[in-house]
């Protein structure tokens, strides 16, 4: 193998050296992309047709840029270049030669849900005797089906069909190779093909000879970006494809390797010597890039930090680092809202002092679904201009509503209700919106709607989801448009609302010419599946200056001068939540499969890799943020994330320190705050607070508040007109309510203090591994599962990230497999289960209640209703017997009950031989019902005094409640 180093007053020399077999192999900054496209323009330059040469890359938007870079240099006009992706080039094979396949005609391409939608229905019609015991419940669930449609896709990148899967011999594989068979004839049948199919039926076709001739033939030369990202599917493509004359140039960096969750095979780069081979046989040459044009030494060494002792094979080695010296920061905060109130301050200071453009920054982050919001939220109140990554065209602020309805429609949730009352086709405020939710849960999506002057249009759309669930998606637009006014109000008035409609109703039209089959709720169901490359990104106008609000994965191929990496915290980032199915399909990988500790470093490894990527992208600056308090009792992520100490050489506790303290003020609020803070600081000179209060009180252009402008008390408002339309009643809502109606009205009805706590969190786990469990063992006709089988489902629910991250997350992990392990040690069963999780209702006096029952067991010739309770403190047994929980679930399921308990598994005092358990005493049946009663009453009749007592400890609605002298003040006259 031949490598060459090439500095950068050496590439004059190389780029024009472009036939054969070469891997130009470059860190961050160091041109790799800049190279191909170089060369790009010196073929075409030289006179090779343009479209001979392919330009490939992992995305449509990569794809994208390279052409326009590549056509930007060229001293011509109407040059049209090939650029594609692989999937796209894939599809070009199968359409020009796919006669010669199984498929009758050209399919279709399945979109990722409909993809599950045809492995479900597969699922649903499989012989149980098939599969193993452990998964033949599993059968009907929808999340099984996403989980095998998931394997098939990866089965598919890696080439391997129903026979490689059979050879390897795994027990829980067994039923795998003929589904697989079945699920490619089931395809063929109905002339539709999945994305993973699509390769490998293109790596198929290119086998022959002649269709790798005629496909590869007609591009004398293939340069290919990113291809650290290739799955083995597409890398084999590539060797096929360019096998007639192997001018291929590769560029990579493994250690920009981050896509394993899609498929990307580490090892392509290292292979690729050996793999793509010249005329001769000698391996492809290596070309070495060393010098970053971007990256600066204080960012490079502190990125180099996060990966050393990786020795990834393939890489560049050491990089000489871009001009300048950089700077690198980390910072803690105590609260999240500090958080993004500093970084919104300092790019205030960015912007104005250093004269950085705002699309020169970037605030990147591992999740777009916890940070980003609060932060568009802070940026929308400092008005500074922002490009969220939900800014994509299908994520617009004016489309994303449409897509909720659509998705809605094909299933009403009350989190519908609530997104649409939100958004631009509701425009309702929070408090409203939360109260149209729980409408939603008493009554139903639909009714919530219909009940609000601003949502009753979307009624009508969401009663009849047709136009989203039949119509191919551009005409469930136009339904869509014709019913609702507000959209051509919104296109009438606002210019860039109606640029994204009109790039939102082409990019649907486009979408029906290719598969006229997808409806809208199958588009927005297809948007909201993460992959973010499914949809083109709305582009911004060229004069556009916006700080980006992206995930480090998006980030990737960016560049800034300015990055700050917001919200890394342990549990966040490095994020080593279980990625793993049930199915295990991790190990139809090399690099992934092993045991757990394996996995693990490789998922650490790779996060690493994300976090460098990240931080080199940035050409002057890099700031990490973390929030240190991670309180235990509430779910708000972990401590600051260990690569604060990696990227700073601090240990972790300096590293988040909170940010120096400035006091010159740089934007007009702050400089209202510091001239406020000197008028009242009796210990300034008396002519500086004069000078302060004057400026104040000066007209000036920076306008600062009015006095009267500041935050008051409001006069009280009633307490009547909070319930609207028809209830349904819980027994839950029942006892919260007869505890105390104010803070049942607060917490229930107007969304105050109601944050979810870890304990809930713990409880809702703990409910779900036993619902999972407990149905297996019922399906293989047990009466109850084992703790080993419990531990394991545990593994596979747990989300660190719910429990505050680490070090808590561990903690929390092990005292829920200590409950379990308690749990069924000590079962307090008596009988079979035979319903788990069970919906019941009951109507009193025209009112429907509501509940579900964790567990039903059949004992003798009776029923016994089961209530798992996670707490730490049982009842007593008077409150047990008396429990209106217990006594609804007796009366609803009806008079086959004998009895019903509470179990207490997680009261674990160090001499119990059993698990605790509190019977409901069937005496007190007409006595819960008139407690029902007196609560229907007095929640109709909204009727919400207070009523102290021990509960009003840590009440989160204490400080507005009259009973409590913090609360009186709020309602001072």
């Amino acid at each position: 193998m031949t490598e060459i180093r090439v500095d950068p007053e050496d590439w004059d020399l190389i780029v024009p050296q472009a036939e054969g077999p070469q891997l130009v192999v470059a860190g961050p900054g160091a041109g790799k992309t800049e190279f191909l496209v170089r060369r790009a323009r010196h073929l075409i330059e030289r006179g090779t047709p343009t479209d001979s040469v392919l330009l490939l890359s992992f995305s449509r938007r990569g794809a994208s840029a390279l052409r326009d870079r590549v056509t930007s240099g060229l001293d011509r006009s109407f040059t049209s270049i090939p650029a594609s992706t692989f999937h796209s080039l894939a599809m070009r094979v199968v359409e020009a030669h796919g006669g010669a396949g199984d498929w009758p005609r050209v399919p279709t391409l399945l979109t990722g849900p409909e993809q599950v939608e045809m492995v479900a229905r597969l699922l649903g019609s499989e012989d149980p005797r098939r599969w193993p015991s452990t998964l033949r419940p599993l059968l009907p669930s929808r999340n099984f089906a996403e989980e095998v449609a998931d394997f098939v896709l990866r089965a598919s990148e890696r080439l391997m069909g129903p026979s490689e899967i059979d050879a390897l011999g795994r027990d829980d594989w067994r039923p795998l190779p003929g589904f697989l068979a079945r699920y490619r004839t089931a395809l063929i049948a109905a002339n539709r093909i999945d994305y993973g199919s699509l390769q490998v039926e293109a790596v198929r076709l290119l086998e022959d000879p002649v269709v790798a001739t005629a496909v590869g033939g007609g591009f004398g030369h293939v340069l290919v970006d990113e291809f650290q990202d290739t799955t083995v599917a597409q890398a084999r493509l590539l060797e096929l494809l360019v096998a007639s004359h192997r001018n291929i140039t590769a560029a990579g960096d493994p250690y920009q390797s981050v896509y394993s969750f899609r498929g990307a095979e580490l090892s392509n780069v290292a292979d690729f010597p050996d793999r793509f081979r010249d005329a001769r046989g000698e391996p492809a040459r290596r070309i070495v890039l060393t010098t970053s044009f971007r990256v600066p030494a204080a960012i490079l060494d502190a990125a180099v930090r996060l990966t050393e002792g990786a020795g990834l094979p393939g890489a560049a080695g050491p990089v000489v680092a871009a001009p300048g010296s950089g700077s690198v920061e980390t910072h803690g905060f105590r609260e999240q809202s500090g958080e993004t109130e500093w970084i919104a301050a300092e790019i205030d200071r960015v912007r104005l002092r250093d004269g950085v453009p705002l699309h020169r920054i970037g605030i990147l982050v591992r999740s777009k679904r916890r940070f980003l919001g609060e932060m568009s939220r802070v940026l929308d109140s400092h008005r500074i201009p922002h490009l969220r990554p939900d800014t994509r065209l299908g994520d617009h602020a004016c489309v994303r509503p449409i897509l909720d309805l659509a998705g809605t429609a094909a299933e009403p949730t009350p989190a519908g209700v609530r997104r649409l009352a939100l958004g631009m086709l509701g425009r309702l405020g929070l408090a409203a919106a939360r109260q149209l939710e729980h409408q939603a849960v008493a009554e139903s999506p639909e009714a919530a709607l219909r009940s609000a002057e601003a949502t009753a249009p979307l009624a009508d759309l969401v009663a009849d989801p047709g136009w989203a669930t039949r119509l191919p998606a551009v005409e469930g637009f136009w339904r869509a448009w014709i019913g609702l006014p507000a959209l051509g109000e919104m296109a009438l008035h606002d210019a860039e609302a109606r640029r994204a409609l009109t790039a939102f109703s082409q990019a649907l039209g486009r979408l029906a010419e290719r598969d006229p089959t997808v409806t809208l709720a199958g588009y927005s169901a297809l948007l909201d599946s993460e992959d973010f490359e499914a949809e083109p990104l709305l582009a911004s106008l060229p004069d556009d200056d916006r700080v980006v609000l992206a995930t480090l994965h998006q980030a990737k191929g960016m560049e800034f001068d300015v990055v700050f990496i917001a919200d890394a915290r342990e549990g966040v980032l490095p994020d080593l939540r279980r990625r793993d199915s049930i199915l295990g399909t991790r190990h139809l990988s090399p690099t992934l499969t092993g045991d757990d500790h394996a996995y693990r470093r490789f998922r650490v490894q790779e996060e690493r890799r994300l976090a460098y990527t990240a931080m080199c992208r940035a050409r002057a600056r890099v700031v990490w943020t973390a929030t240190t308090d991670g309180d235990p009792e509430r779910i708000t992520g972990g401590g600051p994330s260990r690569f604060l100490s990696l990227v700073s050489g601090l240990p972790l506790e300096e590293a988040a320190n909170p940010p120096p303290l400035r006091h010159d003020p740089t934007t007009a609020a702050e400089v209202e705050a510091w001239l406020r803070r000197r008028v009242s600081d009796p210990s300034m000179p008396d002519v500086e607070r004069l000078a302060a209060l004057g400026a104040i009180a000066a007209n000036t252009w920076w306008r600062p508040r009015h006095p009267e402008r500041f935050a008051g008390i409001e006069a009280p408002g009633t307490d009547h007109g909070v319930l609207t339309g028809r209830h349904r009643l819980s027994p839950s809502q029942a006892e919260s309510y007869l505890r105390c109606p104010r803070r049942y009205v607060f917490e229930r009805h107007l969304g105050v203090g109601g944050a979810t706590t870890v304990y809930q969190a713990l409880g809702s786990l703990l409910h779900g591994v036993l619902e999972t469990v407990e149905r297996r063992a019922a399906a293989t006709g047990r009466e109850h599962a084992a703790a080993t089988e419990a531990v394991a489902c545990l593994d596979d629910q747990f989300d660190p990230s719910e429990f505050g991250g680490e070090p808590w997350a561990a903690s929390w992990r092990r005292h829920a497999e200590a409950i379990l392990r308690h749990l069924y040690a000590l079962w307090p069963g008596k009988g079979p289960g035979v319903e788990f999780e069970r919906d019941v209702e009951l109507v009193l006096d025209g009112i429907t209640w509501r509940g579900r029952i964790d567990r039903v067991e059949q004992r003798g010739e009776g029923l016994h209703v089961i209530d798992y309770k996670t707490g730490a403190t049982p009842a007593t047994k008077a409150e047990a017997g008396a429990s209106i929980q217990l006594g609804f679930y007796t009366m609803a399921l009806g008079p086959e009950v004998a009895g019903a308990e509470f179990w207490y598994p997680g009261h674990q005092p160090g001499d119990r031989k059993s698990v605790a358990v509190r019977e409901f005493d069937l005496g007190t049946l007409d006595e819960v019902e008139n407690a029902m009663r007196n609560a229907q009453v007095g929640i109709l009749a909204e009727e919400w005094r207070p009523t102290p007592g021990s509960h009003c400890e840590g009440c989160a609605v204490r400080i507005v409640c009259p009973m409590w002298p913090e609360g009186r003040e709020a309602f001072a006259s």
